[in-house]
């Protein structure tokens, strides 16, 4: 029987590639310790698998054809000799694959609006454990959906990618539109109900699962949810504009049908300017409709958060991962304002827990929402998310089921991924200690399992150094938004 031996949580893998005896075949790459084709065998350690509220002794998880084919495996089982084995210390725990709903993987550096770069920020999001991610909103989808098809073809290395498609709503325009008055090209103020109904057509044969709404009126954002329903897909939106007046109210978009609510229940910027009643009304709402709610904290408060808790916030140095001429831009370019206070920041935290304490524990997902300004990157910012949902108040065990079982529930798809259950793909994140204990024990990632290939976290972030962003001035082209208008001219 061959063995990859997880000592004191650690991997130890050959550098080179070699063929074990058996049909399993070893081999690395830039960015992946093993891809296995047979059997594997994950024996040791302590397993939460996303469903119950407890981690227990894992004797065994069988992985199959990149599916789990079985768990608790007797150790004596004869399972354990036909594969490939990987033996974890008792300070290991196995978790099921994380899920970001709120992943942007869009970036501004020369102030000329936000593209996405997929490849290299999907290498930092699977190395932190993330293995699934839908987008909320893209600039350049084509760009999510290529590099989809290219992971989903053996192509290329990156979490399972659900695209989102691009805003539904003015903010398709990105920042320029601040009212409904404003015009767009690519969501124009007269936009009819049969160009909306096409459009989400469009995006769900290109294969978006889910659309985001943002900055759209209330008869535009009941069109955008029917068609969605229609073809099979959720909705999400971010409902406030940037006057900080609601496009579309909570209360309403839960009774057009919205299937998930983003950064905020209300618009109370503080707990002095907050009604109970009106909170109250809106969570007994998301309770009765089963919406979920993505709150984001981290970034409402991540600048005044990192500050205060730096220690926590900020543990390894991401600039690194940036090219030197995009570091070279983001320093000039200095740190921004926060997003919002600390009362405001509070105000969020009051409505997470009063949609926890009501009974929604089951209704809270996790989003990062990090467009990228600095030198913090959404894959990390995703630790930094569970550690503000910890802050709010959260006990760990509903912080881990926000992160999967929950977020795969949200996103439809739970029949394949979120918990660790035989027939579910086998993707699993081995961490060291226990976050049930500490959720900043997440963050110590041994081992990260994707459909049953095998990769080295360490691996997969060298092999992102110095790679994300610009190169030079001659490189400006790449990373400027175009806006394309919905008719063609």
């Amino acid at each position: 029987m061959n063995r990859l031996l997880l000592l004191a949580a650690m991997i130890l893998i050959s550098s080179h590639a070699r063929t074990l005896s058996g049909s399993t075949t070893v081999a690395d790459s830039d960015s992946s310790d093993t891809a296995t084709t047979g059997s594997l065998f994950i024996h040791g350690g302590w397993l939460f698998d996303g469903i119950s509220d407890t981690r227990r002794r894992n004797s065994g998880i069988l992985i199959r054809e990149g599916k789990i084919a079985a768990i608790d495996v007797p150790e004596t089982s004869n399972l354990k000799n036909e594969s490939t084995v990987i033996e974890l210390a008792d300070t290991a725990t196995i978790l099921p694959g994380l899920i970001d709903l709120h992943a942007h993987y869009n970036l501004d550096f020369i102030d000329r609006g936000r593209v996405e770069e997929v490849e290299f920020n999907g290498l930092i999001f699977l190395a932190n454990g993330v293995t699934t991610t839908w987008s909320a909103g893209e600039f350049y989808p084509e760009r999510i959906i290529s590099q989809r098809n290219r992971i989903e073809s053996g192509n290329a290395i990156g979490p399972r990618l659900f695209s989102s498609g691009p805003y539904f709503g003015a903010f398709r325009c990105e920042y320029s539109v601040k009212v409904a008055d404003d015009e767009c090209i690519a969501w124009p103020n007269d936009i009819t109900e049969q160009e909306i109904r096409d459009d989400v057509d469009k995006w769900a044969h290109k294969g978006v699962v889910s659309i985001k709404i943002k900055q759209a009126t209330p008869s535009e954002a009941q069109i955008i949810i029917e068609q969605a329903q229609t073809n099979g897909m959720t909705t999400t939106g971010h409902l406030a504009n940037y006057n900080a007046q609601y496009d579309v109210s909570t209360r309403d978009a839960i009774r057009m049908g919205i299937d998930r609510i983003e950064h905020q229940l209300t618009l109370a910027f503080s707990p002095q300017d907050a009604s109970a009643d009106e909170l109250a009304e809106i969570v007994a709402l998301m309770i009765e409709h089963q919406v979920f709610y993505d709150a984001n904290l981290q970034m409402y408060g991540g600048i005044n958060l990192r500050r205060s808790k730096a220690s926590e916030m900020i543990w390894i140095d991401e600039t690194k991962y940036f090219t030197p001429y995009a570091q070279m831009l983001l320093e000039k370019r200095g740190p921004p304002p926060p997003e919002s206070d600390w009362p405001e920041f509070n105000q969020r935290k009051i409505e997470l827990i009063a949609l926890y304490q009501a009974g929604g524990a089951n209704l809270l997902i996790v989003g990062t929402d990090e467009p990228v300004y600095t030198t913090l990157l959404p894959g990390f910012a995703y630790h930094r998310e569970l550690l503000a949902l910890s802050y709010a108040g959260l006990p760990s065990v509903a912080v881990l089921k926000a992160a999967t079982i929950n977020g795969a529930i949200a996103l439809g798809i739970d029949d394949s991924l979120g918990s660790v259950e035989p027939g579910k793909f086998a993707d699993l994140v081995v961490v060291n200690g226990n976050p049930l204990e500490d959720i900043k024990n997440v963050r110590n990632i041994q081992i990260v399992i994707k459909e049953g290939a095998v990769h080295d976290p360490q691996m997969l972030l060298r092999s992102a150094e110095g790679k994300i962003g610009p190169v030079g001035e001659h490189d400006h082209s790449n990373w400027q938004l175009v806006v394309k208008p919905l008719r063609a001219s």
